[in-house]
């Protein structure tokens, strides 16, 4: 990744911040975005200690604006931009809200930080992905939206949004040279260590259908993995879905 740009949303913390740091052990210089700017000072403070090239923005990716000012300020700083991942998905992520009773408001909060968050930095960071030699857009999906699963319906529709976006503009953007792939990982969080603390035995029910049996690290087992997948030795892949879950969702 040495010389190559990288912008991380949601990477303040858990899974953004530890894709952010393997980029940036990598050698990419890498700008993290989040809407919580004190995160993404630590997270950038904690890099920079280590000699990474990074910078902090605060950024909401819901406001297109905002998103347009980080790019800018991404391209100001770096002088390009060659990977973009849209890891930021705001709503209330694990919750449990029958679909009878699911607002509108509810269902448009992960629709305005999900697909639209994504939408807007591809479209904000189109131009540099069309001068940069190696353009690459990882944007992330789920299982839960891939096999659906019960009173979690925003969060289900939002993801399949992202899929879909993924792959038409995997199709539209390909002779641009930009490829654009999504991954569903399950990966061990702050969250996921809540759930386990509120909920041990569905926790245990969950883990019990992973083949592997264990949550992924998030940057030995997901960040690390994508990093990968954005390198040239994977330069033909476009349009995928990968899948990083321990195997708990086979895709035929």
């Amino acid at each position: 990744m040495s010389g190559r740009v990288a912008i991380v949303t949601g990477a303040g913390q858990g899974l953004g911040r530890a894709i952010a740091a393997a980029f940036a052990d990598e050698g990419a210089r890498v700008a993290l975005l989040g809407r919580t700017k004190s995160k993404v000072d630590d997270a950038a403070a904690e890099l920079t200690a280590r000699g990474r090239d990074v910078i902090s923005i605060g950024c909401d990716v819901a406001d297109r604006a905002a998103v347009d000012r980080a790019v800018a300020e991404t391209r100001e700083k770096f002088g390009g931009i060659d990977i973009v991942i849209n890891n930021a998905q705001g709503g209330a992520v694990g919750s449990s809200t029958p679909t009878t009773d699911l607002t509108d408001e509810e269902a448009l909060e992960f629709f305005r930080t999900g697909p639209l968050g994504t939408l807007h930095l591809m479209q904000a960071a189109f131009p540099a992905l069309c001068e940069s030699e190696h353009a690459v857009v990882v944007n992330f999906g789920s299982a839960i939206g891939v096999r659906g699963a019960p009173r979690m319906a925003a969060y289900a529709m939002a993801k399949e949004a992202i899929n879909g976006l993924t792959k038409s503009t995997a199709i539209e953007w390909g002779r641009h040279g930009i490829r654009v792939n999504l991954v569903c990982p399950a990966a061990w969080s702050p969250g996921a260590e809540t759930y386990r603390d509120e909920d041990p035995e569905r926790f245990e029910r969950i883990l019990r259908g992973i083949p592997l049996r264990r949550f992924g690290d998030p940057y030995h087992d997901i960040g690390r993995a994508i990093v990968a997948l954005v390198s040239d030795d994977l330069s033909y892949l476009t349009g995928a879905t990968l899948m990083l879950d321990g195997g708990q969702v086979m895709l035929r």
